[in-house]
């Protein structure tokens, strides 16, 4: 009772003044704003936004240079869940000018992390639209205003150092699967294992097909997926090849209105082994998390 009391009080409050307060996570501390969902977040879940990091270190053993690829970097929150495990270079991707300052400061301590304020998409154009921001989470909205939109492809042209990341992770609420395709040449090229939000309802209301990227991803030359719970929990894994599945799972998580999806984390066939590790040591975690 208590909680929701203070929940309600942060709510009404923040409609008139919204401070940046610290925020712990893991070893590392970032500013974040008083109506962010990420206080809730890491409250409620205590996993949540570490299976990424964790995978990281996995693939570590084996590409020791690994680089990351942060797009909708927000506030550089996943920059600093990674840092718990890895110190590996990232190149923070976001179009959003509000949290832009924010990004900064919170990256400011790590040196090998580079910052783009872009809005990325399926392909390079001119649009009337912007980035709505609402406690934590962004939508976009027509507006007066010309915005370029950028694939990834082009922003490696001005950041090439991060031509060969091994990583590349998309959160950008909706949007993940249109960007994903917009980088088909960094995908057949690079290989990089993808971690990206998979929520049906926002798929479908930005007129793509869930089941049907999934088999873009298979045509890319990825043969291996994990399921995660948008709370962190490890769900499952399985082939890009097990169709029915995949079905049941779009399934499962179509019509829920945003609060319940998936993260999926994809590995091309070249990966296979680092596949099979991450799956194994991911159930090793929640197993010893979970004391059975």
């Amino acid at each position: 009772m208590l909680q929701i009391i203070k929940s309600k009080g942060i709510k009404f409050i923040t409609k008139f003044y919204d401070p940046l307060v610290k925020l712990k996570i893991g070893n590392q501390t970032i500013l974040v704003p008083l109506s962010h969902q990420l206080h809730k977040n890491v409250r409620i879940h205590p996993d949540y936004n570490f299976n990424l990091p964790r995978v990281i270190g996995y693939v570590s053993a084996k590409y020791p240079d690994v680089k990351v690829i942060d797009i909708g970097a927000n506030i550089g929150d996943t920059a600093a869940f990674i840092k718990n495990y890895s110190d590996a270079p990232i190149l923070c991707i976001d179009g959003e000018k509000k949290y832009l300052d924010i990004l900064k400061k919170n990256v400011a301590k790590y040196k090998n992390v580079s910052i783009c304020n872009a809005l990325v998409g399926e392909k390079n154009m001119e649009a009337n639209v912007s980035m709505k921001m609402e406690r934590g989470t962004a939508e976009v909205v027509e507006t007066d205003q010309k915005t370029s939109i950028r694939t990834l492809d082009s922003i490696l042209e001005e950041f090439p150092n991060f031509k060969n990341a091994k990583v590349l992770k998309t959160d950008t609420d909706g949007y993940d699967t249109l960007i994903l395709r917009g980088c088909s040449r960094f995908l057949k090229s690079q290989k990089p294992i993808l971690f990206f939000e998979f929520d049906p309802f926002l798929i479908h209301k930005n007129n793509d097909d869930p089941a049907g990227f999934i088999s873009y991803l298979k045509d890319c030359g990825y043969g291996h997926l994990m399921f995660y719970m948008n709370n962190g929990d490890f769900l499952l894994s399985c082939s890009t090849a097990q169709t029915e599945l995949i079905n049941q799972l779009v399934d499962y998580f179509s019509g829920r209105n945003i609060f319940l999806f998936a993260d999926i984390c994809a590995f091309h066939l070249d990966d296979a082994a680092i596949f099979k590790v991450c799956v194994e040591k991911e159930l090793a975690h929640f197993k010893k998390a979970r004391s059975y």
